[in-house]
């Protein structure tokens, strides 16, 4: 009975019974006045009325207390009705009517009581007419019993169905529970085998990656890289079922934090885009007067767009896919738009009706076409309500789809999302030919995008779709940047090349499109759109000077890092201008030092446990003496608005790690005083060894060592380019990594124990720039997945694969020094001089968001 009243029925009687109620006392109130009858009942039947309507609206007392309220109601009604002699025969009809009505509420009593009070009035109603003079002959007799029987047959049916009703309902409620466990137990079996599959498909995706950077051989290194991708693919399948089972299961909770756009997005653009097809177009255009900085659960943020992203490039064939991001401003914040539409398949009025049903996929051509498990959109839908927003579907058969998505959001930073430092000193080219594009909707897409790009940064653009008009537009306009995409360069490129020299070119690209060697331009990787746009205008690259020699010598230098890695990388390369460096391993220990010493710049890291970078900054600018001292900010946060945010914290300046020499040069051309730079011959390369004697076997060759290392899994190339190809201080790098990796093992392992995850965060984010600049990309990539878990608060996710990264670093630590010995033996052979070379030539490294 009690999942009755909870039932939709039950409910809905309630209201139907307080209409009936309020009907019936209005025309007993006409009647009453029609036939002269006494008028003082009217008052309570009056007041009860108004009563159990304010009972009903303001939900006052259980369900069962107000039926029984309103029926007293009732009850009255119908007794000051039946009580007249009129009405007394007439009360049969009213009251079979009354007894059909309460059969809904499935309640025996109050059947019971309803057939009392009938026999109740009837009893007075004979005694009213008795009173009257009335006869009481057979047939006044037998309209009575009659009347009386059909009250009693109604009871008895009504009671027979109310049990047969409440046996069907309990029976359903039965099967209920027992469909609603066995869903329960399905998604925790789910879950179970998601977990336990994800441990050995994260070790195939680890152990192939290692194979994938030692393997020469490209037929079977193509091979390898298959085998990853499908691994990759089944780990995504494994998440998804895990967010679906809890999304089922209504287990899901939001971990609410701020967050920019230009963050978000920077990561879901590399982690998509090697499922994107190179046949295909991705745009995203991004309204700038989102604010700068919002607040929600970013993981879900995050696994919504990818779905809705991914969605699209699956079901389109030719075309693309066009993302717009926008906001609409609201009292508690602003109302994020997810607009994602393709030029796919599309669907029809039944499958948009279906499409966020569980498992569903159209039709079976397209689960052939598309594959995946059924779940995206369910997830999506999910999430979206979870963070208490709204998704809306429409699409036509092959005209595509457009899903959006709106999400409530509370406003840190109002500021806009993007912003470029002096605008108006900025001339923009672009060298676009959208009618190489075949399908009339992306050329539409890359309209919009490029004019709200021009819109929000506020600068110039002339756009050329040929050569010749190129050459038209730089013999009339200075150009300060040139973007042009990757066909447009195959056309001229001896032109672009040229312009290089003089104009902050970049080629927009597939990732495996490759510059010629000493080409001044750069690279950004597909998809273009704003952030990594800004990234690019606010380099404010001075090409004039980049073959221009420097030094600093003398140069008070501080560098701040929690890494010892990363303060012995940074000490090497100062020391290479002729700087004084002084090293803090905290925000704390910087704001110690300045106190006690005078530093000529500081180089301060962000992410560091205890006092952050901004922190420490905030407190050495406390200090009079520091009021004027240049302070950058040296950290691997090297988002598109990084830059923006970091100088709106009161750092000086911004330099991304790895360092690039020109990117450092630049920012100490302009932050330090011109008596500390000193114009040089040469420009600094890195520390050369003391000739030593030469080596009586070819074992000891340097040579031989890097060979070695290759077979502990490192890329040494990629090691030598971070260390600016010194191979010495390469050496020590690693000696210097594997001396102390078990300490900060331990740290780390007692982070994960006391569930710290803020300095786990920290200290694993250190590991994966120190795993990439050693050379070990697999390993790397391994950390930066525990970051972005810790990041999420994903405790679970790090407690799988925590362990084996921690024993893989520990296996390379220990034939590291096995290897090399240990930092002793560095220590010996260092050499501390500074010892210039001639014919020094960098190139720019693919620009690439990382």
């Amino acid at each position: 009975m009690k999942s009755l009243e909870k039932s939709n029925l039950f409910q809905a009687s309630q209201l139907t019974i307080l209409l009936s109620l309020s009907v019936f006392s209005v025309i007993l109130a006409a009647e009453a006045v029609l036939m002269s009858w006494e008028l003082w009942p009217l008052i309570p039947i009056l007041i009860g009325l108004v009563v159990s309507w304010m009972m009903h609206i303001q939900q006052r007392l259980t369900d069962k207390q107000r039926l029984w309220l309103y029926t007293t109601f009732v009850m009255f009604s119908f007794f000051y009705y039946g009580s007249h002699s009129t009405s007394v025969f007439d009360t049969v009809a009213v009251m079979a009517m009354i007894m059909i009505l309460y059969t809904m509420v499935c309640i025996k009593p109050l059947t019971t009581f309803l057939q009392l009070i009938y026999y109740l009035t009837l009893g007075y109603g004979l005694m009213i007419l008795r009173q009257a003079g009335a006869e009481f002959d057979t047939l006044l007799w037998s309209r009575a019993l009659m009347n009386a029987a059909v009250i009693t047959a109604i009871g008895i049916i009504s009671r027979t169905i109310i049990d047969k009703w409440t046996d069907v309902v309990d029976h359903s409620h039965d099967e209920i529970e027992k469909l609603t466990d066995a869903t329960d137990r399905l998604n925790d079996f789910l879950a179970n085998v998601s977990h336990e599959t994800r441990t050995p498909i994260n070790a195939i995706i680890g152990l192939t990656g290692i194979c994938i950077d030692e393997e020469e051989n490209a037929e079977r290194r193509a091979n390898l890289v298959s085998v990853r991708e499908a691994g990759r693919r089944v780990a995504e399948q494994i998440s998804d079922i895990l967010d679906f089972t809890e999304i089922d299961r209504k287990k899901l909770t939001n971990h609410y934090e701020d967050y920019m756009l230009s963050s978000v997005l920077n990561d879901l653009v590399e982690e998509i885009r090697p499922f994107k097809p190179k046949e295909l177009e991705l745009v995203i255009d991004v309204d700038p007067a989102i604010p700068s900085v919002l607040n929600t659960d970013i993981s879900k943020l995050r696994k919504i767009l990818r779905h809705l992203i991914m969605n699209g490039l699956k079901y389109t064939h030719e075309g693309g896919v066009y993302v717009r991001l926008y906001s609409i401003p609201e009292s508690y914040g602003v109302n994020l738009l997810i607009k994602v539409t393709d030029t796919g398949i599309g669907m029809t009025e039944e499958e948009q009706e279906r499409i966020f049903e569980r498992y569903y996929q159209a039709d079976s051509g397209r689960n052939r076409q598309g594959g995946g498990l059924g779940l995206g959109m369910t997830i999506v839908q999910g999430f979206t309500a979870s963070l208490g927003g709204f998704i809306t579907v429409s699409s036509k058969p092959g005209e595509g789809t457009t899903v959006t998505v709106s999400l409530p959001q509370k406003v840190v930073e109002p500021a806009s999302c993007m912003s470029i430092s002096k605008p108006d000193k900025l001339c923009l080219g672009a060298f676009l030919h959208l009618d190489k594009y075949a399908n009339p909707n992306v050329r539409e897409y890359y309209d919009m995008m490029i004019h709200n790009i021009v819109k929000g940064f506020g600068v110039q653009m002339h756009r050329v779709d040929n050569a010749a008009n190129l050459k038209k537009l730089l013999a009339s306009v200075q150009l300060t940047h040139l973007f042009i995409a990757e066909e447009e360069y195959a056309t001229a490129p001896e032109l672009i090349e040229s312009l290089a020299a003089e104009v902050v070119t970049v080629v927009v690209a597939n990732d495996d499109f490759r510059l010629p060697e000493g080409s001044k331009a750069r690279i950004m990787v597909k998809p273009f759109y704003c952030f990594p746009v800004a990234a690019v205008l606010n380099a404010e690259r001075d090409l004039n000077v980049l073959d221009e020699r420097i030094i600093f010598p003398g140069t008070r230098a501080l560098v701040v890092d929690d890494e010892p890695m990363n303060l012995t990388v940074a000490q090497n390369i100062f020391a290479r201008y002729g700087m004084k460096v002084t090293t803090a391993d905290s925000g704390s220990e910087a704001v110690e030092l300045c106190r006690e010493n005078s530093f000529d710049i500081v180089f301060m890291d962000h992410m560091m446990p205890g006092m952050d970078g901004v922190e420490a900054l905030k407190r050495i600018r406390s200090n009079k003496n520091y009021a004027e001292i240049p302070i950058v900010a040296l950290t691997a946060n090297a988002v598109s608005t990084a830059r923006e945010t970091f100088l709106a914290a009161g750092f000086d300046g911004f330099v991304s790690k790895p360092i690039e020499l020109i990117d450092l040069e630049r920012v100490l051309r302009k932050v330090l005083r011109k008596s500390l730079v000193t114009e040089s011959a040469v420009r600094p390369e890195p520390l050369t060894a003391q000739p030593q004697e030469p080596a009586q076997s070819p074992a000891a060759q340097p040579v031989s060592v890097l060979q070695q290392l290759e077979t502990c899994g490192l890329n040494t190339e990629d090691g030598l380019k971070y260390c600016a190809g010194d191979e010495e201080f390469y050496l020590s790098m690693l000696r210097q990594f594997a001396g102390e990796y078990p300490e900060r093992a331990e740290k780390m392992q007692g982070f994960l124990a006391e569930h710290d995850l803020k300095n786990y965060e920290i200290l694993v984010h250190a590991l994966k720039s120190n795993l990439k600049m050693l050379g070990s990309e697999a390993l790397s990539e391994r950390a930066k997945e525990l970051e972005f878990a810790a990041k999420d608060g994903n405790e679970a996710l790090i407690g799988e694969k925590h362990g084996a990264l921690a024993a893989d670093c520990s296996t390379l630590a220990a034939e590291l020094l096995q290897m090399l010995g240990g930092t002793e033996a560095a220590e010996e052979d260092e050499v501390m001089e500074f010892l210039p070379d001639d014919g020094a030539v960098t190139e720019f490294e693919p620009y690439r968001e990382e």
